[in-house]
């Protein structure tokens, strides 16, 4: 389901095939005004659903960029500088 914003004036000049991707389910609109979000129109089944531990999982792949450098398969620490 993908999330879109949209002014208030073209929600109103297009509001009947936006609400039917919303019925669809494949959509959620975040309806604005001069930049500033007003309202959410979503599907009730969309809104009622709470979130599931699969739906978290992995929800972050692709996320994370490393600094030039630095390789995170390599050890956090060099064995020799903690004491016996």
């Amino acid at each position: 389901m993908t999330t879109r914003q949209i002014s208030i004036s073209e929600f109103k000049a297009h509001c009947t095939e936006e609400i039917r991707q919303v019925e669809k389910g494949e959509l959620v609109l975040e309806l604005t005004r001069h930049g500033k979000t007003v309202a959410v129109v979503q599907s009730p089944a969309a809104s009622t659903t709470a979130p599931t531990l699969e739906d978290w999982v992995g929800s972050g792949k692709g996320t994370v960029t490393f600094g030039p450098g630095y390789d995170p398969s390599a050890p956090a620490f060099d064995p020799d500088d903690w004491e016996d």
